[in-house]
């Protein structure tokens, strides 16, 4: 007789092997979907926030170069990043008894899973009022001395953000002025940067008056030689009331009186502009018209530049940032601290502009 107990064993050992294997698969598919999701966070948040910061760096460099050539800026924000991932898992089994007719015994097991990962990213062009208020907006000066209180080199804030204090002017790379400092630039900015060193700064808001003190603290012993001859100059440049303890910081190019200090500060859009006629670009495109001439900021007296963006026919293999434009590369070296510091400052700039305070007037308050 065909079936007989030793078959109807062996098909039901057969049978339980499979549920046993099929079993086994599914425990493995759904033990990888359970740790799916708290493995993705580390690894996510740092491949996105690495691509992010590049994608900020080389927008922000194109945008730099893309003035130097007289050309609009385009700004694309990243507004949102939503990734979702599936992993799917199908298990089969199937068991088939032999007859005469059919042959022997078939035994089927099947396992197929689908992984899907789904990134959402949305797109936010700067434009319109976000365009004027971000980018045309004069910084305010109380944020720029926050910046000098909170580290920041003075020569490196006011340098890149201001026009004139009290009428000494900044020097212009912009190819329609592209004038030299005034002579008391850069000495007000040694002896400013000197004072802060000192820690002797600090900045104060009052309340009730609707104003900021930016206030000089002396030691219990006294000032330093230094510290009186810098502080003495400071007001003496600036044409300050010598014994006045407060001084109101103003925006604007002249001060009303010997009691006010007054920052013409520049809008992120004129800052990246100046900024772009530092860099270097192919001869022949100043020669055809294409671009002005680069400002060489050492033949005026100012030192080395603020930054510098080199240009190379092929894409640079030590650079810090580089973008593609007109067949050549402009790229930041990665080696050269001056430019990578104010390529970060311009970074926070933006980021400060963005907040879309306006320039308003707090209050220097100069003890001594």
């Amino acid at each position: 007789m065909w079936w007989n107990h030793d078959n109807t064993t062996g098909h039901a050992s057969g049978w339980r092997g499979e549920r046993d294997l099929a079993a086994l698969a599914c425990l493995v598919l759904l033990t990888a979907c359970s740790s799916l999701g708290p493995k993705s966070i580390s690894r996510d948040q740092f491949d996105y926030g690495n691509a992010l910061t590049e994608s900020a760096e080389e927008q922000l460099l194109a945008n730099m170069v893309r003035l130097r050539y007289v050309e609009a800026p385009k700004f694309l924000n990243v507004a949102s990043v939503i990734n979702q991932y599936a992993l799917e898992g199908q298990v089969s089994a199937g068991l088939g008894f032999g007859s005469s007719f059919s042959g022997g015994d078939t035994q089927s097991l099947g396992a197929a899973a689908k992984w899907a990962d789904r990134p959402t990213i949305t797109y936010s062009p700067v434009s319109g009022q976000e365009f004027s208020r971000n980018l045309l907006t004069p910084l305010p000066p109380t944020a720029l001395f926050s910046l000098v209180q909170s580290g920041w080199p003075v020569d490196l804030v006011l340098r890149v953000t201001v026009q004139s204090i009290n009428g000494i002017q900044n020097e212009s790379p912009s190819p329609r002025l592209q004038e030299p400092a005034d002579e008391r630039f850069f000495p007000l900015l040694a002896a400013w940067n000197r004072i802060s060193r000192e820690h002797v700064v600090g900045l104060k808001q009052v309340e009730h008056e609707e104003r900021t003190a930016i206030v000089v603290f002396f030691p219990p012993s006294g000032a330093s030689p230094q510290l009186a001859d810098d502080l003495a100059f400071v007001k003496e440049a600036l044409g300050l009331e010598p014994d006045l303890q407060e001084y109101t910081l103003v925006y604007g190019r002249v001060p009303g009186d010997s009691s006010e200090i007054a920052v013409l500060t520049n809008s992120m859009l004129e800052i990246l502009s100046n900024l772009g006629f530092y860099f270097d670009v192919p001869p022949e495109h100043v020669a055809e018209g294409r671009t002005g001439p680069t400002f060489t900021a050492e033949e005026h007296g100012a030192g080395p530049p603020l930054i510098n963006a080199r240009v190379a026919e092929e894409r640079p293999k030590d650079a810090l940032v580089a973008i593609e434009n007109r067949g050549y590369w402009f790229y930041i070296d990665d080696r050269d601290m001056n430019s990578k510091r104010t390529f970060a400052f311009l970074q926070i700039m933006l980021s400060l502009a963005e907040t879309g305070e306006r320039a308003v007037g707090p209050v220097v308050a100069i003890g001594g």
